[in-house]
């Protein structure tokens, strides 16, 4: 399905429930070493990452400090101004490097969250760090949908991301060999192209600092081949007769039903969902072929319940939806590359 307004931000729909299989497997981030570089300008501790003397990492990290000058030490503890150096410092007791001059390293692994605070037991107050250490967090829950519903050999198929967990990662299997370096991607919401009509497992593999999880479903490429377009009270049959277009609503209460069609012209009409006197939704579907050799597909809506608007080419057995959510106000669709052939 595809969310609207526009061709580049729409959602595919739900694809292939009942052969859909969830294959998640949580797995923990590797940990990370972060560096510190002690004394590169005398008398400061200085993160690489942050060029500060604050480094941040996640629970089960480790720091290493490296003596790239003088002599210094990394002591766990707070100081105080005043006194010897400029202050005065308590030792936790969490680590201590010991005093060490330039191509030493010392390394300490952070297993819990909290602030970490340390310092030089030689200048004190006037050299002193600290480490961030965030939770690990937990891995996405991957999930995926795709459009058209039917899709059919030699026609593109949308993948949109649909995890949860916010993850900053995807890699995509279309278990589609045949298809070689395409059989795979990198991007949140690819398309793939299956040139041979056959049931393909794609899966897509979502990844955080916290961890992946992988979901796969099971896609079925028809041949394809060309439908009847008959025009009834709940379908409009436009361009031609190229084109079949219906709509589905659903109010918040949950209950839903088919749109009622009304044709108005040879590539446009309009459907109603609770009286016949309230127009809900217009569309028109237009042969572009001299702009873009596409069909372009064009909607305005007065309302904010959920519709599913199908469009289906008759010809080619390629459909698309859009879908505008329940409780927003329906965002008009300018999806002028919605079908790659013309009538």
């Amino acid at each position: 399905m595809k969310r609207l307004p526009i061709r580049a931000a729409r959602l595919a729909a739900p694809a292939f429930a009942a052969l859909g299989a969830l294959l998640s497997a949580a797995a923990s981030a590797p940990a990370a070493t972060f560096v510190v570089n002690i004394g590169s300008n005398g008398t400061s501790f200085v993160d690489q990452t942050s060029g500060t003397n604050t480094t941040t990492i996640h629970a089960g990290d480790t720091v290493q400090w490296n003596w790239v000058g003088s002599t210094h030490s990394t002591t766990s503890g707070t100081c105080q101004a005043g006194g010897y150096y400029g202050g005065e410092c308590t030792w936790n007791g969490a680590w201590d490097s010991g005093q060490h001059s330039s191509g030493y390293s010392y390394s300490h692994t952070f297993d819990t969250a909290g602030n970490f605070n340390y310092y030089c037991s030689i200048h004190m107050y006037m050299m002193q760090g600290v480490v961030v250490v965030q939770a690990a967090g937990n891995p996405p829950a991957a999930s995926f949908r795709s459009s058209p519903t039917g899709p059919v050999a030699g026609s593109p198929v949308r993948f949109v991301d649909t995890s949860t967990g916010s993850p900053t990662s995807w890699s995509w299997d279309f278990g589609d060999p045949a298809s070689g370096a395409a059989n795979a991607s990198t991007l949140q919401n690819p398309t793939h192209t299956f040139r041979t009509a056959a049931t393909y497992t794609v899966t897509l593999t979502a990844t955080t600092a916290g961890g992946s999880t992988s979901s796969s479903v099971s896609v079925t490429v028809a041949a394809g081949g060309a439908t009847d377009c008959l025009t009834d009270d709940q379908h409009l049959c436009l361009t031609g007769g190229r084109y079949l277009l219906s709509a589905t609503w659903e109010k918040p209460d949950g209950s839903s039903g088919p749109a009622t069609a009304v044709a108005l012209t040879p590539d446009s009409g309009y459907f109603w969902f609770f009286d016949p006197t309230n127009i809900e939704l217009v569309v028109k579907v237009l042969a572009a072929c001299a702009l873009n050799g596409d069909s372009w597909v064009f909607s305005a809506g007065l309302t904010n319940v959920q519709v599913t608007l199908t469009v289906l080419d008759t010809h080619t057995g390629v459909s698309e939806e859009y879908v505008n959510p329940l409780n927003a106000a329906y965002q008009p669709i300018q999806d002028t590359g919605a079908f790659a052939t013309c009538p």
